[in-house]
């Protein structure tokens, strides 16, 4: 986690393309040595389109274009090409930990912070699959019913509206019996005893690695021009 935001922060500091493109290249090859390049390459996809519209939209609209190539401006598109690039490394980054954490390791880590976080951070990853699964199943149901799902906007609106209603309702009430369950298994009474690490090689070299990274994004930054 610690390395992840440094990474992120030392995406957000990095101002040209050739510094992008580097982090990104050492990222890969991080993820090739972990054997995880290709489920990587995989998450890219589900911002390729976020990324084509961004460089699309500044092309066309963003102002200080000098040279025009139709109606998209040159400088224009390369600064939607570096906001396109830098939401990619921002994706590389935390797919990175997922696949070098695991949700289990994350979840720990939040409830060592406080157990709250925990908690919530616990609750949120164990909710998001089962809320995926109720709104197939409404969805299935209502439409069993028939319900129109073709048609205008307004067509389609009160359709997803009748489909999220139910779910939104029984998450409610599953979000009260969740509530109760902690509470019967005495959530909050000060029982829990925080857990100490042992301070092992790993760990030294991610909590150097860490501010490296930021520190080398900056003199990058210094060195290559925007």
């Amino acid at each position: 986690m610690f390395l992840a935001g440094c990474g992120l922060v030392a995406v957000a500091l990095t101002g040209s393309l050739a510094g992008l493109a580097i982090q990104i290249v050492l990222m890969l090859i991080a993820a090739t040595a972990m054997r995880r390049l290709l489920p990587v390459l995989v998450s890219w996809r589900s911002v390729a389109w976020v990324s084509a519209s961004l460089l699309g939209v500044y092309a066309w609209a963003y102002p200080g274009s000098s040279d025009y190539i139709w109606i998209f401006g040159v400088q224009s598109f390369f600064a939607g090409l570096l906001i396109a690039v830098r939401l990619l490394a921002f994706v590389t980054v935390m797919y990175g930990l997922l696949i070098a954490t695991g949700p289990l390791a994350i979840v720990e880590w939040a409830g060592d912070v406080n157990e709250d976080l925990g908690i919530m951070v616990s609750l949120t990853l164990s909710v998001v699959p089962v809320m995926k699964q109720q709104m197939d199943v409404t969805m299935e149901a209502q439409l069993a019913r028939g319900l129109n799902v073709n048609g205008n906007l307004a067509v389609k609106f009160r359709a997803y509206l009748a489909v999220l209603i139910p779910v939104v309702v029984k998450s409610l009430v599953r979000a009260y019996g969740m509530a109760g369950l902690l509470h019967v298994r005495g959530y909050a009474s000060g029982r829990r005893v925080k857990r100490k690490h042992a301070l092992t090689a790993p760990i030294v070299a991610t909590y150097i690695a860490g501010p490296l990274w930021i520190a080398a994004t900056l003199a990058l930054r210094t060195a290559v021009p925007m």
